[in-house]
């Protein structure tokens, strides 16, 4: 899209002197959208078109909700290209130029000058919710880099204080590594001291981010071409806005202790029902299949002659199903195992698992892997591995599917798994009621599972069929990682 959002922002220099005085050219609200839309759809991935669209249905709700053609049409224009924008931003998909030509964008949709477009898509951008459902990291790094795609600043970083001192979160722009100065101002604003008096008239400029009134970070810039009031006015706009990232950040990492002392206990049980199936059962097996070939042998004399190869296959045919038993006890034994899971390619053991899963059912089993996956935490990694490897036993036990795809897709907000079968279906809440009731929880367990990391969990089927079991996770990094 840069190319593009350059020759729009080149393109609009002349209409939009024009465009200033409403009443001489109105544009319909239907063409205000569709110009918006279509800007920010050519040249983009297909992954994001479908995003796009929804925001499209979104902003025209916007519109309709506002009652006033007028007011309506330039509420929903702004926050169409606020939206496309972020959508863009997380499939990263954006770079300054396509910033300015979306500045651009709203600054012919709406009337408005250039700087006060850019002023209207910052904030709009900066409060979309939908950066509250991505990982804060990228979130704060969406706004950074709006700020430098809008010329508000040359150079910029987020800063929070920890038991230790201070710590750069986040650090965007020409100069790279932060300077002394910018940590001294950055350590000026986390202990509320005067900017002025530490640095005068420095083109530094920055702004407190609070959690309950008291300062938790700070953004600090270089200004760009912009006056310092309006780098002033800006960083305060994006300091209120990222508090609750922040505060979203602190949650999280504040519970990701428990989830991985939660999801720790459900491994140690597992490897404890491989031990005890290895130590156990599975001896069992061997020993009821050492005591079969020894009946074999001795009910073999007494055996009627016409008889006797009758009896010799039905014994041959007790010891077969004893050494398919065990095989599958210790694959089951092995499965079990989260020590494979972690040390690993995730891809490598999702393939081997499909691949065996083909091999003793007999079924087409099918795996796509989009993005990297082996960037998932060792929790996130243990949940997908073992959602699957149930949700395909569901398949072989009871689904009568004919082939079953299972596609994993690792995006930078989240990562979405789908399994997918042509079997018989079932009625999804009846068959979990009934499940839970039998003690029989695979499909419960998967969605405990997802839940503890606050993910998403969705079954869709009917009888006759398909199938499909959907989970999303979020992903999630601590800041400063």
């Amino acid at each position: 899209m840069s190319e593009a959002g350059a020759q729009f922002e080149r393109g609009l220099a002349l209409p939009l002197s024009r465009s200033l005085e409403r009443a001489h050219a109105p544009v319909e609200s239907t063409e205000r959208l569709a110009r918006l839309h279509a800007y920010f759809v050519e040249g983009c991935g297909e992954d994001v078109r479908p995003a796009l669209e929804t925001v499209l249905q979104q902003a025209r709700q916007v519109r309709d909700g506002c009652a006033d053609d007028d007011v309506g049409d330039d509420l929903a224009s702004a926050w169409y290209a606020a939206a496309a924008v972020v959508e863009l931003a997380a499939a990263l998909e954006l770079d300054g130029a396509d910033v300015r030509g979306a500045a651009a964008a709203v600054a012919e949709a709406c009337a408005l000058p250039i700087p006060a477009a850019r002023y209207v898509l910052f904030s709009q951008t900066a409060g979309n919710v939908r950066l509250l459902e991505l990982p804060p990291l990228l979130a704060i790094e969406i706004q950074l880099n709006l700020l430098l795609g809008l010329d508000v600043l040359i150079d910029a970083s987020v800063w929070r204080q920890t038991t230790s001192g201070i710590e750069c979160v986040l650090a965007l722009g020409a100069s790279g590594e932060p300077s002394r100065r910018v940590r001294a101002e950055a350590k000026a604003v986390l202990r509320r001291r005067s900017r002025l008096s530490l640095l005068g008239g420095s083109q530094l400029r920055s702004a407190p981010v609070n959690r309950f009134g008291e300062p938790h970070a700070a953004i600090v810039g270089r200004c760009g071409s912009v006056e310092l009031d309006v780098a002033d006015a800006f960083l305060a706009e994006a300091a209120a806005s990222m508090s609750p990232i922040i505060e979203r950040e602190h949650l999280l990492e504040h519970s990701s202790a428990r989830e991985r002392t939660l999801v720790a206990a459900s491994e140690r049980r597992l490897m404890r029902l491989g031990f005890d199936l290895h130590d156990g059962p599975i001896q069992d097996v061997l020993a009821l299949a050492a005591d079969v070939r020894l009946l074999q042998q001795q009910v073999y004399p007494f055996v009627l002659e016409n008889q006797r190869e009758v009896a010799y296959g039905r014994f041959e045919d007790l010891t077969a199903r004893l050494v398919d038993l065990d095989r599958h006890l210790r694959e089951i034994a092995h499965s079990l195992e989260t020590k494979s899971v972690l040390s690993r390619p995730l891809g490598e053991i999702l393939h081997r698992e499909v691949d065996n899963f083909a091999e003793r059912t007999g079924l087409r089993a099918g795996l796509e892997i989009r993005g990297d996956p082996d960037s998932l935490s060792s929790a996130q990694r243990i949940t997908v591995f073992r959602a699957i490897q149930e949700a395909l036993a569901n398949v072989r036990e009871h689904s009568g599917a004919s082939s079953v795809e299972v596609r994993v897709r690792a995006r930078r907000s989240a990562i979405e798994v789908q399994v997918a079968d042509d079997g018989m279906g079932f009625e999804v809440e009846r068959a979990l009621a009934k499940a839970a009731q039998r003690g029989r929880l695979g499909l419960v367990g998967i969605a405990e599972r997802v839940r503890m990391l606050g993910g998403t969990f969705e079954v869709e089927s009917a009888p006759g069929g398909p199938t499909s079991l959907k989970f999303t996770l979020p992903r999630w990094e601590p800041l400063g990682s």
